[in-house]
């Protein structure tokens, strides 16, 4: 569930992936949100509004090829996340405090803070399961999810290039406002345009990541500064609006003070590396970044460079460390999954996608299968290994190629329709299968780690887990099918 773009696939398919699993993860959060646990409620706010500010810089990448889509899709996120922006600025502003060099010990300032963690305090409780603006930015996000089954982007970098120069420009012009009106208002006007870069160079980061990787750490490094300053305005606007809540005009002017200094160190640091992340012209920006798409798709990724014993090195790695290594990498890749049957089928929302798989070749724990999901596209895989771990291949390949190959699976086949359910901030698959296994439902959750995936507890709707029994193997049951018996 990364977010960045494979340029290896239809890019409108893997825009709606990134934005529906966004989508999923932020529902899933604000499901997560229980009066039983209030401690955890800012920590689930700050989540979903991260991935709304994802979101925007994926739909601004693509803004062309969505027309009008764009401003409702935008808008209806930019709401969603407002509704939880008071509980965010509370706590943020109360660690920009606590990071101005213990200021609360070294300057007698602890009313400041001590008012501070009471707002901070009461945001928190304020806002729990029920809560109107819990439910109205559940209700949009939601809404939000349905668009983007509806979106129609091209497949192609012309569908990115003049989002990206608009946000590039964006950008550069921002800095240049910021600098000649040194406000709070211009400051956060650039953070805004360069967030955005963020989020799109995150997106494009496997086209070249050798280049990209450094200037999304660079970019960063911006944000946080920028994000910094904003909090200290923030905070600057609290103290001068009253006073006498934060102990007094003595103690509050000494806070000011201190805020304008660290944001003048900021920003001058700020400007200083803006000049290199904008240095050059938007139509150099993306022809740049045009050719390491062009590279990606027809040369293939990146792949580890060195001298002779260095590659030796690399070439003598196992198959699964390099996978935990490098995920991007073509040809190794590890999947981490458990899988229960249904003891009792949960809502399932979302229409779900149709799925028909047939497997090429079967031999014994290795499997050449072919995938249909329908418009999220076709895939050969190859996975190799049994249980909870394996070792997973996966490519994509046109209709074309599909259609060859499925001729080759003869009766070897299983179809089903996969549903996405948010969960307990995890998303589970719902696999409802059809022809000679109908009846069947079985539940997958991958894990990025064996430490998550050792740690699981299901939830109370999921039945027996099946994980090694290999009966239940998707290549298994397209031959021998499985018993009616087993199905609960």
């Amino acid at each position: 569930m990364a977010y960045r773009i494979d340029p290896r696939n239809d890019l409108g398919s893997e825009i709606r992936r990134v934005a529906t699993e966004r989508l999923d993860l932020a529902l899933a959060e604000l499901d997560g949100i229980t009066e039983a646990d209030p401690l955890a409620v800012e920590a689930s706010v700050h989540s979903v509004r991260k991935y709304c500010k994802a979101l925007r810089g994926l739909a601004r990448l693509v803004r062309p090829a969505l027309g009008k889509e764009f401003d409702r899709f935008n808008s209806t996120v930019r709401r969603a996340a407002y509704e939880l922006s008071s509980i965010r600025d509370a706590h943020a502003v109360l660690g920009t405090f606590d990071d101005l060099d213990q200021v609360g010990a070294e300057h007698g300032m602890g009313d400041v803070r001590s008012a501070q963690a009471t707002m901070a305090e009461q945001a928190t409780l304020s806002i729990q399961a029920g809560d109107p603006r819990i439910v109205t930015a559940r209700k949009l996000l939601a809404k939000a999810r349905r668009r983007v089954d509806r979106w129609d982007v091209p497949d192609g970098f012309d569908a990115m290039d003049k989002g990206l120069a608009r946000t590039y420009a964006r950008g550069r012009r921002a800095r240049r406002a910021a600098l000649v009106e040194t406000s709070d208002v211009a400051i956060h006007e650039w953070r805004k345009a360069e967030k955005n870069l963020w989020y799109q160079m995150r997106l494009l980061a496997p086209t070249a990541p050798s280049t990209i990787g450094p200037l999304i750490d660079r970019l960063d490094d911006l944000s946080e500064a920028l994000g910094d300053d904003h909090d200290l305005a923030v905070l600057v606007e609290r103290l001068q609006s009253d006073p006498d809540r934060f102990g007094g005009e003595k103690v509050t002017s000494e806070a000011i003070e201190l805020a304008r200094e660290q944001q003048r160190d900021l920003r001058a640091r700020a400007f200083r590396l803006g000049a290199t992340v904008y240095a050059e012209s938007p139509k150099a920006f993306v022809r740049r970044l045009r050719r390491y798409w062009d590279n990606a798709r027809s040369l293939g990724p990146e792949r580890r460079t060195g001298g002779i014993a260095e590659l030796a090195a690399d070439r003598d790695e196992s198959a699964l460390e390099a996978a935990a290594t490098h995920p991007d990498r073509p040809g190794d890749s590890l999947e981490r999954e458990r899988k229960f049957l249904v003891a009792e089928l949960p809502d399932l929302a979302d229409a779900g996608t149709e799925l028909r798989q047939g497997y090429i070749a079967i031999d014994r724990s290795v499997t050449v299968r072919v995938r249909d999901a329908g418009a999220t596209g076709c895939t050969l895989t190859l996975k190799a290994g049994t249980g909870g771990v394996r070792v997973e291949l996966d490519w994509p390949i046109d209709r074309m190629q599909f259609e060859t190959l499925w001729k080759r699976t003869g009766e070897r086949r299983v179809r089903k329709t996969r549903h996405r359910v948010p969960f307990d901030h995890q998303v589970a698959e719902v696999d409802v299968f059809a022809d000679h296994l109908v009846g069947l439902v079985m539940v997958e959750v991958e894990f990025d780690s064996d430490e998550s995936m050792a740690a699981f507890v299901p939830p109370s709707w999921f039945g027996r887990e099946v994980t090694d029994d290999p009966r239940y193997s998707n290549a298994v049951m397209a031959v021998d099918g499985l018993d009616p018996d087993l199905f609960v």
